[in-house]
Protein backbone atom coordinates (compact mmCIF):
# COMPACT_ATOMS: atom_id res chain seq x y z
CA UNK A 1 0.00 0.00 0.00
CA UNK A 2 1.31 3.40 -0.81
CA UNK A 3 2.48 5.52 1.57
CA UNK A 4 3.13 9.33 1.58
CA UNK A 5 6.46 10.19 1.82
CA UNK A 6 7.58 11.97 -1.33
CA UNK A 7 7.21 15.43 -1.87
CA UNK A 8 5.01 15.15 -5.63
CA UNK A 9 2.01 14.97 -4.95
CA UNK A 10 -0.65 13.77 -7.91
CA UNK A 11 -3.17 16.79 -9.00
CA UNK A 12 -6.20 16.08 -7.69
CA UNK A 13 -8.69 14.75 -10.17
CA UNK A 14 -6.09 11.44 -11.11
CA UNK A 15 -6.05 11.00 -7.26
CA UNK A 16 -10.10 9.33 -7.69
CA UNK A 17 -8.37 7.15 -10.52
CA UNK A 18 -7.04 4.44 -8.14
CA UNK A 19 -10.49 4.05 -6.23
CA UNK A 20 -12.17 4.02 -9.44
CA UNK A 21 -9.96 1.19 -10.72
CA UNK A 22 -10.59 -0.82 -7.48
CA UNK A 23 -14.12 -0.79 -7.05
CA UNK A 24 -14.54 -1.50 -11.25
CA UNK A 25 -12.13 -4.28 -10.68
CA UNK A 26 -14.24 -5.38 -7.67
CA UNK A 27 -17.21 -5.18 -10.53
CA UNK A 28 -15.95 -6.99 -13.00
CA UNK A 29 -14.60 -9.71 -10.78
CA UNK A 30 -18.17 -10.17 -9.46
CA UNK A 31 -20.04 -9.58 -12.11
CA UNK A 32 -17.93 -12.12 -14.48
CA UNK A 33 -18.36 -14.50 -11.44
CA UNK A 34 -22.22 -14.21 -11.40
CA UNK A 35 -23.10 -14.26 -14.65
CA UNK A 36 -20.60 -16.82 -16.67
CA UNK A 37 -19.24 -18.89 -13.89
CA UNK A 38 -21.82 -19.31 -11.66
CA UNK A 39 -24.62 -21.00 -13.99
CA UNK A 40 -21.54 -23.78 -14.96
CA UNK A 41 -20.63 -24.07 -11.50
CA UNK A 42 -24.24 -24.65 -10.60
CA UNK A 43 -24.62 -27.05 -13.64
CA UNK A 44 -21.77 -28.90 -12.52
CA UNK A 45 -23.05 -29.89 -9.25
CA UNK A 46 -21.34 -27.06 -6.93
CA UNK A 47 -22.90 -26.79 -3.81
CA UNK A 48 -25.46 -24.21 -2.91
CA UNK A 49 -23.95 -23.02 0.24
CA UNK A 50 -20.59 -22.50 -1.11
CA UNK A 51 -21.91 -19.95 -3.27
CA UNK A 52 -23.73 -18.29 -0.79
CA UNK A 53 -20.65 -18.00 1.21
CA UNK A 54 -18.93 -16.27 -1.65
CA UNK A 55 -22.22 -13.50 -1.86
CA UNK A 56 -21.72 -13.17 1.79
CA UNK A 57 -18.29 -12.51 1.92
CA UNK A 58 -18.17 -10.34 -0.69
CA UNK A 59 -20.69 -8.02 0.56
CA UNK A 60 -18.06 -7.67 3.86
CA UNK A 61 -15.67 -6.61 1.50
CA UNK A 62 -18.02 -3.81 0.04
CA UNK A 63 -18.95 -2.97 3.24
CA UNK A 64 -15.37 -2.40 4.78
CA UNK A 65 -14.36 -1.10 1.76
CA UNK A 66 -17.75 1.45 2.02
CA UNK A 67 -16.74 2.34 5.74
CA UNK A 68 -12.90 2.77 4.86
CA UNK A 69 -14.02 5.47 2.56
CA UNK A 70 -16.35 6.91 4.36
CA UNK A 71 -15.34 6.54 7.83
CA UNK A 72 -14.35 9.59 10.50
CA UNK A 73 -11.37 11.20 9.36
CA UNK A 74 -8.50 10.84 11.50
CA UNK A 75 -6.85 14.36 11.17
CA UNK A 76 -5.97 16.36 14.19
CA UNK A 77 -7.72 19.68 14.93
CA UNK A 78 -5.59 22.47 13.92
CA UNK A 79 -4.71 25.28 15.79
CA UNK A 80 -6.00 23.80 19.09
CA UNK A 81 -3.02 24.25 21.17
CA UNK A 82 -0.22 27.00 21.62
CA UNK A 83 3.02 26.19 20.39
CA UNK A 84 5.62 24.03 23.34
CA UNK A 85 2.10 24.11 25.61
CA UNK A 86 2.41 19.99 26.42
CA UNK A 87 -0.25 18.09 27.24
CA UNK A 88 -0.27 17.01 31.07
CA UNK A 89 1.42 13.64 31.43
CA UNK A 90 -0.92 11.30 32.85
CA UNK A 91 0.49 7.40 32.81
CA UNK A 92 -2.70 5.64 33.99
CA UNK A 93 -6.02 6.06 31.45
CA UNK A 94 -5.24 7.48 28.09
CA UNK A 95 -2.01 7.18 28.75
CA UNK A 96 0.38 9.87 28.72
CA UNK A 97 2.76 11.99 25.72
CA UNK A 98 6.12 10.07 25.69
CA UNK A 99 6.86 11.37 22.15
CA UNK A 100 8.85 14.50 21.62
CA UNK A 101 11.84 15.94 19.26
CA UNK A 102 15.63 15.26 19.37
CA UNK A 103 16.04 18.21 21.70
CA UNK A 104 12.66 17.20 24.03
CA UNK A 105 10.38 19.84 22.89
CA UNK A 106 6.71 18.83 22.14
CA UNK A 107 5.85 17.91 18.71
CA UNK A 108 4.96 20.31 16.87
CA UNK A 109 3.68 20.28 13.21
CA UNK A 110 4.37 24.27 11.66
CA UNK A 111 2.05 23.31 9.08
CA UNK A 112 -0.89 22.61 11.03
CA UNK A 113 -0.33 24.73 13.51
CA UNK A 114 -0.89 22.27 16.24
CA UNK A 115 0.95 19.80 18.33
CA UNK A 116 1.28 16.56 17.45
CA UNK A 117 -0.47 13.96 19.98
CA UNK A 118 1.49 10.79 20.17
CA UNK A 119 1.69 8.38 16.71
CA UNK A 120 0.18 11.20 14.51
CA UNK A 121 1.89 12.36 11.24
CA UNK A 122 1.84 14.99 9.29
CA UNK A 123 0.31 13.57 5.67
CA UNK A 124 2.14 15.58 2.53
CA UNK A 125 -1.12 14.48 0.54
CA UNK A 126 -4.16 15.03 2.36
CA UNK A 127 -1.97 18.07 4.37
CA UNK A 128 -2.60 17.37 7.62
CA UNK A 129 -1.73 15.46 10.98
CA UNK A 130 -3.50 12.25 11.44
CA UNK A 131 -3.93 10.61 14.19
CA UNK A 132 -2.17 7.18 14.80
CA UNK A 133 -1.27 7.75 11.03
CA UNK A 134 -0.44 4.01 9.30
CA UNK A 135 0.21 5.49 5.75
CA UNK A 136 -1.59 7.05 2.93
CA UNK A 137 -3.62 4.76 0.95
CA UNK A 138 -3.53 5.46 -3.25
CA UNK A 139 -5.46 2.99 -4.05
CA UNK A 140 -8.67 4.29 -2.34
CA UNK A 141 -7.09 7.67 -2.00
CA UNK A 142 -7.65 8.05 1.75
CA UNK A 143 -5.08 8.15 4.63
CA UNK A 144 -5.58 5.28 6.85
CA UNK A 145 -5.27 6.30 10.22
CA UNK A 146 -6.93 5.84 14.12
CA UNK A 147 -10.77 5.86 13.31
CA UNK A 148 -10.79 3.68 9.61
CA UNK A 149 -7.44 1.10 10.32
CA UNK A 150 -9.86 -1.81 11.56
CA UNK A 151 -12.04 -1.48 8.22
CA UNK A 152 -8.73 -1.46 6.10
CA UNK A 153 -7.99 -4.41 7.65
CA UNK A 154 -11.01 -6.02 7.22
CA UNK A 155 -10.92 -4.89 3.56
CA UNK A 156 -8.07 -6.51 3.12
CA UNK A 157 -9.19 -9.85 5.08
CA UNK A 158 -12.52 -10.03 3.21
CA UNK A 159 -10.59 -9.19 0.16
CA UNK A 160 -8.29 -11.57 0.26
CA UNK A 161 -10.21 -14.04 1.19
CA UNK A 162 -13.14 -13.82 -1.15
CA UNK A 163 -10.51 -13.93 -4.03
CA UNK A 164 -9.30 -17.15 -2.95
CA UNK A 165 -12.10 -18.68 -2.74
CA UNK A 166 -13.42 -17.47 -5.74
CA UNK A 167 -9.97 -18.86 -7.31
CA UNK A 168 -10.53 -22.59 -5.60
CA UNK A 169 -13.95 -22.80 -6.88
CA UNK A 170 -13.15 -21.97 -9.95
CA UNK A 171 -10.06 -24.05 -9.90
CA UNK A 172 -11.96 -27.18 -9.25
CA UNK A 173 -14.63 -26.35 -11.95
CA UNK A 174 -11.55 -25.90 -15.05
CA UNK A 175 -9.77 -28.70 -13.62
CA UNK A 176 -13.06 -31.61 -14.12
CA UNK A 177 -14.59 -29.70 -16.70
CA UNK A 178 -11.28 -30.39 -18.72
CA UNK A 179 -10.60 -33.87 -17.51
CA UNK A 180 -14.07 -34.65 -18.37
CA UNK A 181 -14.33 -33.54 -21.68
CA UNK A 182 -10.96 -34.59 -22.67
CA UNK A 183 -9.25 -37.00 -20.87
CA UNK A 184 -6.28 -35.04 -20.25
CA UNK A 185 -5.27 -31.56 -19.38
CA UNK A 186 -2.56 -31.29 -22.69
CA UNK A 187 -4.21 -31.55 -26.56
CA UNK A 188 -1.59 -31.18 -29.10
CA UNK A 189 0.94 -29.77 -26.68
CA UNK A 190 -0.70 -27.25 -25.54
CA UNK A 191 -3.11 -26.71 -22.32
CA UNK A 192 -6.29 -26.16 -23.33
CA UNK A 193 -10.08 -25.85 -21.66
CA UNK A 194 -12.83 -26.34 -23.75
CA UNK A 195 -15.89 -25.69 -22.01
CA UNK A 196 -15.69 -22.74 -19.89
CA UNK A 197 -15.55 -18.98 -21.50
CA UNK A 198 -12.48 -17.00 -21.78
CA UNK A 199 -14.18 -14.67 -19.46
CA UNK A 200 -14.14 -17.43 -16.23
CA UNK A 201 -10.41 -18.23 -17.36
CA UNK A 202 -9.57 -14.47 -16.70
CA UNK A 203 -11.64 -14.17 -13.58
CA UNK A 204 -9.56 -17.27 -11.90
CA UNK A 205 -6.24 -15.84 -13.07
CA UNK A 206 -7.07 -12.69 -11.60
CA UNK A 207 -8.49 -13.72 -8.78
CA UNK A 208 -5.55 -15.76 -7.71
CA UNK A 209 -3.18 -13.25 -8.30
CA UNK A 210 -5.10 -10.33 -6.78
CA UNK A 211 -6.22 -12.61 -3.66
CA UNK A 212 -2.29 -13.98 -3.02
CA UNK A 213 -1.07 -10.32 -3.01
CA UNK A 214 -3.71 -9.27 -0.68
CA UNK A 215 -3.01 -11.89 1.62
CA UNK A 216 0.60 -10.81 1.90
CA UNK A 217 -0.43 -7.47 2.96
CA UNK A 218 -2.73 -8.47 5.27
CA UNK A 219 -0.42 -11.17 6.94
CA UNK A 220 2.05 -8.15 7.21
CA UNK A 221 -0.98 -5.82 9.19
CA UNK A 222 -1.98 -8.27 11.41
CA UNK A 223 1.89 -8.68 12.37
CA UNK A 224 1.50 -5.03 12.83
CA UNK A 225 -1.54 -5.27 15.00
CA UNK A 226 0.18 -8.04 16.91
CA UNK A 227 3.05 -5.87 17.90
CA UNK A 228 1.62 -2.38 17.94
CA UNK A 229 3.20 -1.04 14.99
CA UNK A 230 2.05 1.56 12.86
CA UNK A 231 3.43 1.27 8.94
CA UNK A 232 5.56 4.42 9.50
CA UNK A 233 6.44 3.48 13.24
CA UNK A 234 7.59 0.09 11.80
CA UNK A 235 9.76 1.10 8.48
CA UNK A 236 11.22 4.40 9.93
CA UNK A 237 11.58 3.61 14.10
CA UNK A 238 12.74 0.19 13.30
CA UNK A 239 15.86 2.08 12.02
CA UNK A 240 16.88 3.52 14.98
CA UNK A 241 19.25 1.60 16.77
CA UNK A 242 17.57 1.91 19.98
CA UNK A 243 14.30 2.22 19.67
CA UNK A 244 11.63 1.15 22.28
CA UNK A 245 8.01 0.76 20.71
CA UNK A 246 6.54 2.02 24.39
CA UNK A 247 3.05 1.38 23.39
CA UNK A 248 3.47 -2.98 22.65
CA UNK A 249 1.46 -3.71 25.48
CA UNK A 250 1.19 -7.84 24.43
CA UNK A 251 -0.60 -9.34 21.56
CA UNK A 252 -3.87 -9.65 23.19
CA UNK A 253 -4.22 -5.83 24.60
CA UNK A 254 -2.86 -4.60 21.00
CA UNK A 255 -5.24 -7.06 19.33
CA UNK A 256 -7.79 -5.74 21.38
CA UNK A 257 -7.25 -2.02 21.07
CA UNK A 258 -7.90 -2.83 17.05
CA UNK A 259 -11.21 -4.93 17.46
CA UNK A 260 -12.45 -4.89 20.79
CA UNK A 261 -12.61 -6.68 24.07
CA UNK A 262 -13.23 -10.76 23.40
CA UNK A 263 -16.80 -10.16 24.67
CA UNK A 264 -17.08 -8.02 21.70
CA UNK A 265 -16.12 -10.95 18.98
CA UNK A 266 -19.17 -10.66 16.84
CA UNK A 267 -17.55 -7.19 16.01
CA UNK A 268 -14.42 -8.78 15.13
CA UNK A 269 -15.20 -9.30 11.27
CA UNK A 270 -17.56 -6.89 10.59
CA UNK A 271 -17.17 -3.17 9.49
CA UNK A 272 -18.88 -1.85 12.91
CA UNK A 273 -16.51 -0.48 15.90
CA UNK A 274 -16.93 -2.46 18.83
CA UNK A 275 -17.84 -0.28 21.81
CA UNK A 276 -14.92 -0.35 24.11
CA UNK A 277 -13.20 1.15 20.97
CA UNK A 278 -15.54 3.49 20.18
CA UNK A 279 -14.64 5.42 23.27
CA UNK A 280 -11.26 6.08 22.41
CA UNK A 281 -10.14 9.17 21.14
CA UNK A 282 -6.86 8.32 19.64
CA UNK A 283 -4.64 11.21 20.60
CA UNK A 284 -3.51 9.45 24.04
CA UNK A 285 -2.38 5.53 24.03
CA UNK A 286 -1.61 3.01 27.03
CA UNK A 287 1.77 2.59 27.41
CA UNK A 288 3.43 -0.81 29.08
CA UNK A 289 3.79 -0.55 32.55
CA UNK A 290 7.39 -1.76 32.63
CA UNK A 291 8.58 1.74 30.91
CA UNK A 292 5.88 3.86 32.75
CA UNK A 293 7.53 2.66 35.93
CA UNK A 294 11.34 3.31 34.36
CA UNK A 295 10.40 7.46 33.87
Amino acid sequence: MGCCGCGWRAPRQLRYVPPAIVCALIAWLYGSFVYFAQPLLLAAGAHVAALAAFHLMTALLCASLARCLNSRESFVPRNTLARGKAPAPVWEGEGAAVESKMNGDVRYCRKCRAVKPDRAHHCSTCRRCVLKMDHHCVYINKCIGFYNYKYFLLFLGWSSATCLFQSALLFRYLLTDSLNHTGRLYVYGKLRFLSPSLQVMLVFFFSFCLGAALLCFYVMHLYFTARNYSTLEFYEKRREPYFVNYFDLGVVRNVQQVFGTFRELPYWLVPVQSPSTQRALGRRFPVNSKYAKED
